[in-house]
């Protein structure tokens, strides 16, 4: 199995010469004969691409919603904890913690490491969290390196759920629309990787519907069916290149 000696090191920085000799001495033996609490790491992360809406039919969107959107979301299992945990053993944060694996029983283990703030934080002269779970009859329990389930406590408020979560392989652009004035309608064109903007691929752009009811940008075509200063109708007959 493979051992997260970066997770374990420190924690020997607060043991005394004796303990730490008993502790390497224990992770020893569990390299060298194999360990019976191995949590599993087989969880994959489903990629999908996505465009709205769909071609040739009839939206109504208002200022600052999204006449197009397309990109890429990533999607996961996660355990989300609802309410922090302030335990005598482990203290374990509000956040979303990212699957790790799933045991051939159907059991998921969860990263230790949140993704939006969260944590498990271990007390003195315990073991080193490794992952996350939820028991129907344990509750919400921490596993280490050495044991599976460790510590669990019955009245954690959590739950697993998938979530579309940003992402630095998430890719999104858009074509937002701004408003009018007179026969003028002014969109935005943004694009977005892993939830952030990126600056240089950002512009307003103009068109005139006096001149045009059509108006195309980096191959996407719109039809205009009706606007005004708050809203706009219209039909997407391509895509962005």
């Amino acid at each position: 199995m493979e051992i997260k000696f970066y997770y374990a090191i420190p924690f020997l920085y607060n043991l005394s010469p004796m303990y730490t000799k008993i502790y390497l001495t224990a992770l020893l033996i569990i390299l060298t004969t194999g360990c019976s609490s191995t949590i599993p790491l087989n969880a994959t992360t489903n990629t999908e691409s996505f465009t709205l809406p769909e071609l040739n039919s009839k939206t109504q969107v208002y200022v600052g919603d999204y006449m197009i959107d397309e990109g890429i979301k990533v999607t996961d299992n996660y355990l989300v904890v609802k309410e922090t945990v302030d335990g005598v053993t482990y203290d374990i944060g509000k956040g979303d913690y990212r699957h790790l694996g799933t045991e051939s029983n159907g059991k998921m283990y969860f990263s230790h490491i949140s993704t939006n703030g969260g944590y498990v934080k271990p007390g003195v002269f315990v073991d080193p969290p490794f992952a996350l779970s939820l028991d129907k009859v344990k509750g919400l329990c921490v596993s280490t390196i050495f044991i599976k389930d460790a510590t669990c406590y019955e009245q954690a408020q959590s739950e697993i759920t998938r979530k579309s979560i940003e992402s630095s392989s998430a890719f999104q652009r858009t074509l937002i629309y701004n408003g009018s004035i007179g026969n003028k309608i002014n969109i935005s064109y943004r694009e977005f990787s892993g939830g952030n903007a990126r600056q240089a691929f950002t512009n307003n752009v103009e068109y005139d519907m006096a001149k045009s009811r059509v108006i195309n940008y980096k191959g996407a075509e719109i039809e205009v069916l009706d606007y005004d200063n708050s809203s706009i109708t219209y039909k997407v007959k391509k895509y962005f290149r």
